[in-house]
Parts: structure tokens; C-alpha cells; sequence
């Protein structure tokens, strides 16, 4: 398997795990390609908290089987060798990311205008695309799942690089995509030759495929000091912030007149914004995030895993999605590309999500956000999963029928 295995993010490594532990349950033999390369590693050491940046190796060592440690695709096609493996999985997350010259281009800035720098992780050609099938004498099967261009601006590509891509998109022997940009990135590349199928993301399946990993709910709940009745608040510290510490302060004290103590969630990379009663401290591992979203009583905050925690368990949430694309500083914006917005319309849940990539979004009160958390619908939460699960569990056989 071939994914974000070494990044600081809690979503990266629950659906690499539970993909890993579905091929494990189903009595194969995983084991993670261990590509990382120098710039997203010294990324992650520059930004990430040095407990949690050190709990995330760790974690992977007690988690998984890795190979040796790969830095290009010549090292990957050697370990393919030396591991005898038969087939490689890649994804699922955003391994199908290309960020082109003109899309990378930021303005106004304080050089007037600036060229954002990307990690090799994220700009074409990189081994997330394969590469490294031409560099063996043997050719092995190679299945593209679910997988994201994280909000690529896939129209913007040169004409030389996405004739590449095509070549590298034959070579799949198996091809899913997360969300509907990502699918029309392929239909693009290929010139409508493949518009892949939309497949769930592994986490959807974590119950099933590694539900024996997650603590109790009492467990969890002495572990972090919480009572039962708490609602985590988890957003992130952008410029601005997607609400204000006046508007953290109004719905703790709402929330509290209910019965319920807030509690802010951290992310993998730091703390979230805002000071509310208690915050769940760092380091932390990405099973504990887990089974402290699956067992609160709501989440209100940004990003993507979170929301799909709490679909699979029917965790009642709002989203502030910070998904899409933004120029001029977040004057220009556009959610079409959002993922968050992609699943959520799937799911008719749409009134538990509001775009906040904008400067100029206006975060609704704290009453109509709990409001929302009050009368989740979580008959539709269920009915969703459910449906989610089946496509995963279908997914599955189908790649397995196409590299085995």
C-alpha cells in the first residue's frame, strides 16, 4: 500500500489503517510502501509539535507493517523487489494532487506577487502516480482508490504534462476517485477515455475494518478527564478564523445552560483557535481522536475526517468547510471543489455545513449551529454510513478481483 502513511494528520492515518486492517482481516499480508520524501518530512518537523511529530512515528511502528525507508521511486521499485510484493494499493487521501505554475501564483503578497511552494508529494510526476511500474522488469498490478486532487486547478495543466499523466493513468489496473472535481480532473486528463468511478473514503469502514482498536467509551472518557455530555469544538487557526472568540464564548455558555461541557479538539499539526472549558492536550493518537469525536455529543469546527467520524457514527456536527479554492487573499472563492460539500449533498445534509474559505463569510449565530446539533438528523446519518459501507465493502472486492 502506497499513501500518506507519514503525514501528521489524523484522518491520513485512519484510512490507510483501515484499509490495511481490511486486507489483514481478510487474511493478506499488507504492508506500507515507506516513501517519504525529504521536503514533506522536513515540512511536518518545521511545523508540528516535536511530542506529536515523534507520537505519529511511534504510532505508525505499533499500527502497521512498513518497508525500508524510500526517498525516490528508484527505492520503491527496489523494495517491491526485495519485499516480493505482488500488487500495490495507492490511497486512499489527496495522492492525486498537481498544482500548476499558474494555480500556485499568489497575489497580493508582500513581494506584490509570490509563487507558493509545494512539498514533491503534491506536483506531478511523483510515485502517488506510479511511476516506478517502468522501473521494474516485471510489471505488477497497481490499483488507484478513492483518491483526491485536492482542489487542483486540473484545467491549468500544460498540455506536455497531462499527456504524461494519461500514460500513467493506463497503467492502473483499478481507478476510484473521492469526490466529483477529482473525477472530472480524470475525464479532463484523459480526454473522457476514464471518468472514474465515486468511492467512499476507507474511514466510512473504520468500525468494521479496526473497531477492535478503539478504546471504550469509559475508557476514553477517564482517560481525558470528560464527563459524558461533551461537544467538541475544533477549529483552526487561519487568518481570519472561521468565527471569533466572542462567538466560541457565546455557544460554550449556551451549550453549558444545556447540560454540556465544550471541549476544544486539537489538530495533528497544533491547537486549535479559541479558549473554551477544557482542551484535549497533545500529543495524541489518531485512534483517541477518534473515539473522542465517536463519543461526544457533537463537533463544530473545520475539516473533512471529523465530519466523516461523525456520519459513521451519527455524532451529530456543523461544518465550517474550508474546502475550495481561494485567490486574492480569500477574496476570490469558490466551493465547488469541496469535498465536504460533495459528501454532505450526497448525504442531504447540507444545513450542517456553511463555506467559510471566504474573508468575507459570515459564520451563522451559536444558536443556529446548536440548533442544528439539537435536531441532527441522524436517521439520515445512519441510512448514509450504511450505504457508504456497502460501496466501500464493494470497492474492495473489486480491486481485489482486479490485482489478485
Amino acid at each position: 500500500m502506497l499513501a500518506y502513511h507519514s503525514a501528521c494528520n489524523f484522518g491520513a492515518t485512519l484510512q490507510l489503517l483501515s484499509t490495511y486492517m481490511y486486507l489483514k482481516n481478510s487474511h493478506h499480508e499488507p504492508i506500507i510502501i515507506n516513501w517519504i520524501p525529504y521536503s514533506l518530512e522536513k515540512s511536518y518537523s518545521q511545523t508540528v509539535p516535536p511530542a506529536q511529530f515523534n507520537n505519529q512515528k511511534t504510532t505508525r511502528k505499533e499500527l502497521w507493517n512498513e518497508t525500508a525507508l524510500c526517498r525516490t521511486a528508484e527505492d520503491i521499485s527496489k523494495v517491491i523487489v526485495d519485499e516480493a510484493i505482488e500488487a500495490v494499493i495507492i490511497g486512499s487521501d489527496a495522492v492525486a494532487q498537481h498544482h500548476p505554475l499558474l494555480e500556485r501564483i499568489v497575489f497580493p503578497c508582500r513581494k506584490i506577487v509570490g509563487i507558493k511552494k509545494n512539498t514533491e508529494d503534491m506536483e506531478f510526476p511523483n510515485p502517488f502516480w506510479a511511476i516506478w511500474i517502468e522501473m521494474l522488469q516485471k510489471p505488477i498490478p497497481v490499483a488507484v482508490m478513492s483518491v483526491s486532487s485536492q482542489d487542483s486547478a486540473y484545467r491549468l495543466i500544460p498540455v506536455s504534462t497531462r499527456r504524461k499523466m494519461l500514460q500513467c493513468i493506463r497503467r492502473y489496473s483499478y481507478l476510484s476517485v473521492r469526490d466529483e472535481w477529482t473525477q472530472a480532473m480524470f475525464s479532463f486528463l484523459t480526454k473522457g477515455q476514464y471518468t472514474p468511478e465515486i468511492t467512499p473514503d476507507p474511514v466510512f469502514a473504520f468500525n468494521q475494518n479496526a473497531g477492535s482498536l478503539i478504546s471504550t467509551q469509559e475508557d476514553t472518557l477517564q482517560k481525558f478527564h470528560l464527563p459524558e455530555r461533551y461537544i467538541l469544538i475544533s477549529f483552526l487557526n487561519t487568518r481570519p478564523p472561521s468565527v471569533t472568540q466572542d462567538w466560541i464564548n457565546e455557544f460554550v455558555q449556551l451549550a453549558s445552560s444545556k447540560g454540556y461541557t465544550c471541549a476544544n479538539l486539537p489538530f495533528s499539526s497544533n491547537y486549535g483557535f479559541g479558549n473554551v472549558q477544557t482542551s484535549i492536550e497533545l500529543p495524541l493518537s489518531p485512534i483517541d481522536w477518534y473515539a473522542l469525536i465517536k463519543y461526544s455529543h457533537g463537533y463544530v469546527g473545520n475539516n473533512m475526517h471529523p465530519i466523516i467520524v461523525s456520519l459513521h457514527n451519527q455524532v451529530p456536527f456543523f461544518c465550517f468547510d474550508n474546502y475550495g479554492t481561494s485567490h486574492l487573499n480569500g477574496l476570490l472563492t469558490s466551493d465547488k471543489s469541496s469535498k465536504i460539500k460533495h459528501i454532505l449533498t450526497q448525504a442531504r445534509l447540507n444545513n450542517c455545513r456553511v463555506s467559510s474559505l471566504s474573508r468575507y463569510s459570515k459564520a451563522p449565530s451559536p444558536h443556529v449551529v446548536y440548533s442544528a446539533l439539537r435536531d441532527f438528523d441522524t436517521t439520515k446519518s445512519k441510512n448514509f454510513a450504511a450505504e457508504r459501507l456497502v460501496a466501500y465493502n464493494d470497492m474492495m472486492k473489486d480491486i481485489l478481483k482486479a490485482i489478485i
